[in-house]
């Protein structure tokens, strides 16, 4: 994804810097980023990574992800909403790798789509999104189930022998949410800000 940008690097800074901000507030103010429905919480702060990706850049995408998973590190050591907090959010591999992987999985979908529809930016820019948030859910749960999947099951009172039904039933429902409201949401405010930051 090439773009061209007035004052270059500083104008690049001080959008990931608003980025930044955003990703942060939605992490501490409560129902701006979060659903609270234990035992997972739905996300809506996934679209600011794929906004930022589908933007800025695939390398953009991939530090505000970072940031993100970080931050939610940072919520789990410092205020654990419940223990399965302290069980899952401290280890990177589920809170900071897919929030990562959602940038790469964003930039490579979008590339493709463009490819394949170069006349249907918009259905590229939605299928990158939508390909964002499976991204962050499938990894998340692919990597809780392979590393606490019997204290996990225990936590939520299912049985070992039925937790990989449950959690793809959890991509079924909330994931399938969550990536609608993706495919939605974020061509709606990508659009408008790439006119603003003179992205093509």
């Amino acid at each position: 994804m090439k773009s061209k940008r007035k004052n270059g690097n500083p104008h690049r800074i001080a959008l990931l810097g608003i980025l930044t901000a955003i990703i942060l507030i939605q992490n501490f103010v409560p129902f701006l980023g979060n659903i609270p429905i234990p035992p997972l919480n739905p996300t809506i702060i996934h679209i600011t990574v794929i906004v930022a990706t589908l933007t800025m850049s695939t390398t953009d995408g991939i530090i505000i992800g970072t940031i993100w998973g970080l931050t939610r590190m940072f919520r789990a050591y410092t205020m654990p909403a419940s223990p399965l907090d302290l069980m899952l959010w401290t280890n990177p591999m589920i809170a900071l790798v897919p929030r990562m992987l959602i940038g790469l999985f964003t930039g490579w979908s979008y590339k493709l789509s463009h490819k394949l529809l170069p006349n249907k930016d918009k259905v590229a820019l939605a299928s990158a999104s939508v390909v964002g948030s499976f991204t962050n859910t499938i990894f998340v749960l692919l990597f809780i189930y392979l590393f606490y999947g019997e204290p996990y099951a225990q936590a939520i009172d299912v049985d070992i022998s039925n937790l990989a039904a449950a959690l793809a039933a959890i991509v079924g429902t909330n994931g399938v949410g969550e990536a609608i409201a993706a495919g939605i949401i974020a061509p709606l405010i990508v659009i408008p800000l790439r006119k603003i930051t003179h992205k093509k």
